[in-house]
């Protein structure tokens, strides 16, 4: 559910799906449940594949570790935007919305599902300066296409966002004023991010993860600067204008930051643009139904952000409260589903082009055991521990205890979907590997129903959460969609296999939520713990919190779950210890 600037989990882009099968052996369909393999977490050392589970850990290891510090200075940025106050916060969240759709439609949703699978194709030495050829055809282009779109949005923006983006009765005429200033100026930020996008992309394809997974922090860093220079100048001086020249800053550090990697694998700009070749032509095919997808999914997330800030009560209010809990729900998310999708992509697309079924599958469900171990906790641990961690995180300035309620209840309805986010990424992806951007797509069409089963009725009555638990109902929708179309198009993913694994992460995250709660009704009655300010709020979680990442822990090493070991080891061996 991430994969960029900030969104709420509906904008993902990842909804998406099939094609290009000449480049594809067929599919095995209908191999029996019953029929036995030789899976990865069957072999022992010396006979599995030469380091390939490893590989595969190690790399979502280190994705981990850049999307953890991208994820901290997020929440940073976050923190710092929210004690601006709702006045501020709401109209910058608002205001990213065109950019974000945007740079998903135009840029970002064809890394995974046309880029990184053509340009492995690519991924030889050999093959090193013809790749530099297409990656900086796409580039050149992508600078005048995002050039184009920012000028034209630069002039229609005062009706897009006061018609599209807004409710006409959830900001006051000055809220929907700065909104569209925010919007005017963020939108240029796409001429940096187009390209960076497709030069990710470039680096994912060659197994380069360091610098593209670090890089995403710079964009936060900058609004965060921003936001502070703007702070120090003052509203006389500045008009609270710094959070929005920040994104363009960070957006010229993320491009920044991708430049050793570039340079390490030889891929020197080079001014050409060669529209005709093959490898554009086949991007062109695969993406085309992942344009249909983000078109669809582009008129949902206006609709959800226009249902937000109309929703009952102080609408700028409900859009920061949302905004704040996606980006709590975004940190176990880009940790955990997008590393590991990243990660599994090149190698299971290597086994898609190679007919090796077996091996694909074995693969996928080792990155879904992984993804549960990590996530099934993540929200069980967030939903229990809501109160204390958003009045820690984000109970500061002019962000009052009202709004952490509104926040924390914010993130107990989306924290619901985060299993099926880990599932539902790692599946999208595996069809993006055998060359098939069109199931996804046909899939969250249809998910979108979920949606609007739930939003539609209640968005007027409930409010706000029910928005947020319309995501998760989306989102879950999905991945269980994905899943039953996988199994229609390989064959059985002998799934028992996992049933084992999962009970037992069940059972831990059950232990670790009786614990969370136990400790916090006993902390409770400790005046030190209860007090309503930052000291209480932070020994609240750490001592509550650390005893419920204990108990998970604990029963995960008595359960003797065999994934930990992968994990410790990964880490160990970027420590320098493996």
């Amino acid at each position: 559910m991430d994969t960029k600037p900030e969104a709420v989990p509906t904008e993902k882009t990842d909804v998406i799906a099939e094609t290009a099968p000449e480049t594809m052996p067929a599919a095995t369909p209908g191999i029996p449940e019953e029929q036995t393999i030789v899976s990865l977490t069957d072999l022992t050392p010396e006979q599995a594949p030469p380091s390939e589970r490893k590989q595969m850990v190690k790399s979502a290891s280190l994705v981990m570790v850049g999307n953890l510090g991208s994820s901290i200075l997020g929440m940073v940025r976050q923190i710092t935007i929210t004690a601006l106050g709702t006045n501020l916060a709401g109209p910058f969240a608002s205001a990213l919305v065109p950019q974000q759709t945007f740079l998903d439609l135009l840029a970002n949703g064809t890394v995974s599902g046309a880029l990184i699978p053509t340009f492995t194709d690519y991924a030889t030495p050999e093959k090193r300066e013809e790749l530099r050829r297409i990656v900086f055809s796409i580039v050149n282009f992508m600078i005048l296409l995002m050039a184009a779109v920012a000028l034209i949005f630069l002039i229609i923006a005062p009706w897009f966002v006061s018609t599209i983006v807004l409710s006409s009765k959830g900001y006051t005429p000055a809220e929907q004023n700065l909104t569209i200033t925010y919007a005017q100026i963020i939108i240029f930020s796409l001429i940096i991010l187009g390209p960076f996008a497709i030069l990710q992309a470039a680096l994912y394809s060659q197994k380069e993860f360091g610098w593209p997974a670090f890089a995403t922090a710079a964009f936060h860093v900058g609004i965060i600067a921003g936001a502070i220079v703007g702070a120090i100048i003052g509203e006389q001086h500045f008009g609270n204008l710094g959070i929005a020249f920040g994104v363009l800053l960070g957006a010229a550090g993320e491009i920044g930051l991708l430049l050793p990697g570039l340079r390490r694998l030889g891929l020197r700009y080079k001014f050409v643009m060669d529209l005709k070749h093959p490898a554009i032509k086949r991007i062109l095919r695969l993406y085309g139904p992942v344009a249909l997808s983000f078109l669809v999914a582009t008129i949902f997330i206006y609709l959800d952000k226009h249902l937000a800030s109309g929703t009952p009560g102080d609408g700028a209010a409900n859009v920061t409260a949302l905004s704040a809990a996606t980006t709590l729900i975004q940190f176990p998310g880009g940790l955990v589903a997008a590393a590991l999708s990243f990660a599994v992509l090149p190698t299971i697309s290597r086994y898609a082009t190679e007919g090796d079924t077996e091996r694909f599958k074995d693969m996928i469900l080792l990155g879904l055991r992984l993804g549960f171990l990590l996530m099934i906790p993540a929200a069980a641990g967030l939903i229990s521990l809501k109160g204390p961690i958003v009045a820690l995180i984000f109970e500061h300035g002019k962000y009052h205890a009202s709004n952490a309620d509104l926040t924390a209840i914010a993130l107990q309805n989306y924290a619901y979907q985060l299993p099926f986010l880990a599932m539902d990424q790692l599946l999208i992806f595996s069809f993006y590997a055998r060359k098939n951007t069109i199931i996804p797509v046909a899939m969250g069409v249809f998910s979108y129903s979920a949606y609007l089963l739930v939003a539609l009725p209640f968005w007027r009555t409930i409010g706000m959460p029910a928005l947020a638990f319309a995501n998760s109902a989306q989102n879950t929708t999905h991945a269980i969609a994905m899943l039953i179309a996988l199994r229609l198009a390989i064959g059985s993913l002998h799934l028992r296999k996992t049933i084992p694994t999962i009970l037992k992460i069940l059972v831990a995250a059950a232990i670790m939520v009786a614990v969370a709660l136990g400790s916090q009704l006993l902390l409770s009655h400790v005046s030190l713990f209860a007090q309503p300010n930052l000291l209480g709020h932070l020994l609240m979680v750490l001592v509550a919190g650390g005893l419920t990442a204990g108990a998970y822990i604990g029963c995960v090493i008595l359960f003797k779950i065999e994934e930990i070991n992968l994990l410790k080891g990964a880490i160990l061996a970027k420590l320098g210890r493996g």
